[in-house]
C-alpha cells in the first residue's frame, strides 16, 4: 500500500514546542505517512519549516505569509522568502491567500500580498498553497490572472466553486473537517469532484477528525480523513491513498530529482 502524503501541517506551531518532532513523523510513518508538506505562515515559522525538513528526507517546506500577518511584514521579507526557497527544501509557496472572516488586516493589504507571493511562486516556478476564506470570488479574480497552479488549502465551498478552481489547474485539499457529522455540504463536494483532483491534509495542530476532535492535532490523523473520502466516494481506501498521494506528488513536484536535490543540500549543510 502506497503512503499518504500530508500535504498541510504545521510541525512549526508553538502547540508542539514541547513535543520531539521526531516523535510525531516516526508516529505517523507507522500509520504509512510518508510524505509531509510543512507549512510556514510568518516570516519566522516559514524558517522553522525549512529547518525541520533538514531531519527527514520525507518532510518539505512551504514558506510565505499568511493574510492573517501580513501587516507584520515588510518589502524585505520577501526577499528572505527568496533565501529559503533557495535551500532545496521547499516545495510551495505557502500559506498565503485572503481571509474576510477574521480580516485582521485590510482587504487591499493581503490582496497586495496575495499577488507579490504569487509572482514570488511564478518566479521559481513554483505551486501555491491558498488559504481562502469567506474571500472566494476574490481570490478567483486574482488567480485567473498567473499562470500559477496549487492546492486549495481546506477548502470550505461548494462544488461549483471547487470546479471552478478546478479548471484554473488547482487541487482540492480535504481536512479532517471532512469527518464532522455538521458537514454535510463539504461532504457532498468531496463526492461531486473527481478523485484526481483531491488531495489530503491534517492541518495540524488544528481540525483534528473525528474520532478525536476536539483534541490537538497530529499528522498521524490524516488517516481518518482517508477514511472518509473512500466511504463518501465508495471505493478502497488503497485507491483513495494511491490517487491523493500521486496527486500530490505532481502538484508539488515532489520526484526523485527533487528530493536527490534537498538530500544533497543537508548533506553539505551538515558536513
Amino acid at each position: 500500500m502506497n503512503g499518504l502524503f500530508d500535504t498541510h501541517c504545521h510541525l512549526v506551531s508553538d502547540s508542539y514546542q514541547d513535543e520531539d518532532i521526531n516523535n510525531i513523523l516516526e508516529e505517523a510513518k507507522l500509520i504509512g505517512v510518508n510524505l509531509i508538506c510543512n507549512v510556514g505562515y510568518d516570516l519566522k515559522t516559514s524558517k522553522l519549516a525549512v529547518d525541520q525538513a533538514f531531519s527527514s528526507p520525507d518532510v518539505f517546506a512551504a514558506v510565505g505569509i499568511h493574510p492573517n500577518d501580513v501587516s507584520n511584514h515588510q518589502e524585505h521579507h520577501l526577499y528572505e522568502l527568496e533565501e529559503l526557497i533557495k535551500t532545496g527544501s521547499v516545495c510551495a509557496i505557502g500559506e498565503i491567500g485572503l481571509d474576510y472572516y477574521r480580516n485582521q488586516d485590510s482587504s487591499d493589504l493581503q490582496k497586495e500580498w496575495f499577488i507579490k507571493q504569487i509572482k514570488l511562486a511564478k518566479k521559481y516556478q513554483l505551486p501555491i498553497l491558498v488559504h481562502i476564506r469567506d474571500a472566494f470570488d476574490d481570490a478567483y479574480e486574482i488567480l485567473k490572472q498567473y499562470d500559477v497552479v496549487g492546492i486549495m488549502h481546506c477548502f470550505s465551498a461548494n462544488t461549483k466553486t471547487a470546479n471552478k478552481f478546478i479548471e484554473l489547474g488547482y487541487y482540492i485539499s480535504f481536512s479532517g473537517i471532512l469527518t464532522f457529522e455538521n458537514a454535510k455540504d463539504l461532504q457532498q463536494v468531496a463526492k461531486d469532484i473527481p478523485l484526481n483532483k483531491i488531495v489530503l491534509e491534517t492541518d495540524a495542530p488544528y481540525l483534528t477528525p473525528v474520532p478525536y476532535r476536539g483534541t490537538k492535532n497530529y499528522p498521524k490523523n490524516i488517516i481518518f480523513t482517508a477514511k472518509k473520502l473512500a466511504s463518501l466516494k465508495k471505493i478502497s481506501l488503497n485507491d483513495v491513498i494511491i490517487t491523493t498521494t500521486n496527486n500530490a506528488k505532481r502538484i508539488l513536484g515532489i520526484n526523485l530529482k527533487c528530493k536527490i536535490k534537498k538530500d544533497t543540500y543537508i548533506k553539505n549543510k551538515l558536513c
